[in-house]
């Protein structure tokens, strides 16, 4: 079972009342939109984005059988479409918008694409395999040694970089890289490791690869920027990240929108209490922040 990070914090940001309009950017299992919906209702709506096209199957088939299709109005598309697709749906001037960030546990255990290194799966990483053309494969086994280093460190700040890329280069003339395990044994053996750590040594490059691939961090910039213009004023967003790169474009963002009359409601990043890191241990490292829009604008 899926559980939302930090659900009770976002729900407090978002400040919902009966009637009000909300956008979820990353739909997911549903869990925020689920408990936002409690708070709005009768007449509130919600408009939810959810990327990957087997969650969206199963999560449209579940809201049919709730019979919530008329108050969650679901999208098999990326929040960078999010400007058009709300302004075609009359979702503008809504009360808030909310973001969970990344991948969820079911990609890592049960997509079968590749995004985790504890599993034997082909080098896949692709959250919308119809929307995007490049894999993982095709990034390991041919791109050169100079755009691996470069992906590498751009995308997952790995201080091995160089090392891990000439590695890969000279093992896939030997036999081509096609699983996670493969690639996730490579990794290991390339690196030198100091001491012992929590983290898996193949951790950064798997989330260079899928953030790389996926466009994530250029998704961000776009779909956070065109989300402040479709809250009302006194509206908010809501953020949740998992990772210092993401949490890096977030803060960029909010401080240009700071200037421009934005009041950012977190002066300090809100994270889980340890009460919840313990229930729910991959939510430790969720990062949440939000905004709200001037009631003059």
């Amino acid at each position: 079972m899926h559980t939302s990070a930090l659900l009770n914090e976002t729900i407090k940001y978002l400040n919902p009342e009966s009637g009000d309009k909300f956008i979820d950017a990353t739909f997911g299992f549903g869990g925020h939109s689920s408990e936002l919906l409690k708070h709005i209702e009768p007449d509130g709506k919600i408009l939810a984005f959810e990327w990957d096209p087997v969650l969206f199957k199963a999560m449209k088939e579940e809201l049919s059988m709730k019979k919530t299709t008329k108050k969650i109005v679901l999208k098999n598309k990326n929040f960078k479409h999010i400007k058009k697709i709300s302004i075609d749906e009359g979702f503008t001037n809504v009360k808030g918008v909310m973001f969970d960030l990344g991948v969820s546990t079911w990609h890592y255990k049960n997509s079968g694409r590749g995004f985790g290194f504890g599993k034997d799966e082909p080098l896949d990483m692709r959250i919308n395999p119809d929307d995007i053309k490049m894999t993982a494969f095709e990034v390991v086994n041919y791109f050169s040694e100079k755009e691996l280093t470069e992906v590498f460190r751009t995308y997952g700040e790995e201080r091995q970089s160089s090392q891990i890329a000439q590695e890969i280069v000279k093992r896939r003339k030997i036999k081509k890289i096609e699983t996670s395990e493969d690639l996730s044994e490579i990794i290991v053996s390339s690196k030198r490791t100091r001491g012992r750590s929590r983290k898996n040594p193949a951790t950064k490059i798997f989330m260079a690869l899928r953030t790389f691939i996926n466009g994530e961090l250029e998704n961000l910039q776009q779909g956070l920027k065109d989300s402040y213009n479709l809250i009302q004023p006194g509206g908010r967003i809501v953020i949740l990240s998992f990772q210092g790169l993401e949490d890096v474009i977030i803060k960029k963002v909010f401080k240009e929108l700071k200037k421009s009359g934005a009041n950012v409601l977190t002066k300090n990043v809100v994270r889980p209490a340890f009460s919840e890191m313990k229930a729910n241990p991959s939510s430790r490292s969720a990062k949440l922040r939000a905004l709200m829009k001037p009631l003059n604008e």
